[in-house]
């Protein structure tokens, strides 16, 4: 599509709007409506609209008993016991240890909520939700895969609040 005498009127009206003046070519360019509705909608999003700071869950939010399978998980997958701050504060985050905690918008599961293409990670595939120890261990093997550790996956987590 070639550019037209509109395609150079848009640039400059977004010039201008972005520089909060209006320039005669601008002006010139825009017709009604929506163009005109365009150079009225504010460029930075008022505080009330900004997305509030994510507050991280402790690791105190955790129930005993996830606690336990975490540990027995961690054995059985043979990662060091230097890990377990990072599981548990990425499980903490993903489910606050709710065995078979289920997401409502997507295929998101278990204790580390993996999605549907990594249920195979668990031991018994999606056939291991409802075991602690079992959502566990899926979680160990995909951080493993995806992070190399435990620290990395916190450090993904920490900058883009998922994993």
């Amino acid at each position: 599509m070639a550019r037209g005498r509109a395609g150079v009127g848009f640039r400059h009206v977004l010039a201008a709007a972005m520089t909060g003046a209006q320039s005669p070519r601008a002006s010139a360019s825009v017709g009604s409506g929506i163009q005109t509705a365009a150079l009225h909608v504010p460029l930075q999003m008022p505080a009330q609209m900004a997305h509030p700071r994510w507050v991280e869950k402790p690791d105190s939010v955790l129930p005993a008993q996830s606690d336990a399978a975490l540990s027995q998980a961690m054995s059985a997958e043979g990662v060091p016991q230097s890990w377990q701050s990072g599981l548990r504060f990425i499980m903490a985050q993903e489910s606050g240890g709710q065995v078979n905690a289920k997401n409502p918008v997507h295929s998101a599961r278990g204790l580390f909520q993996l999605t549907a293409a990594n249920y195979h990670l668990n031991p018994n595939g999606a056939g291991s939700f409802g075991n602690a120890v079992e959502e566990a261990q899926g979680g160990i093997r995909y951080i493993q895969q995806r992070y190399g550790s435990a620290d990395n996956a916190v450090a993904f987590w920490r900058q883009h609040h998922w994993y």
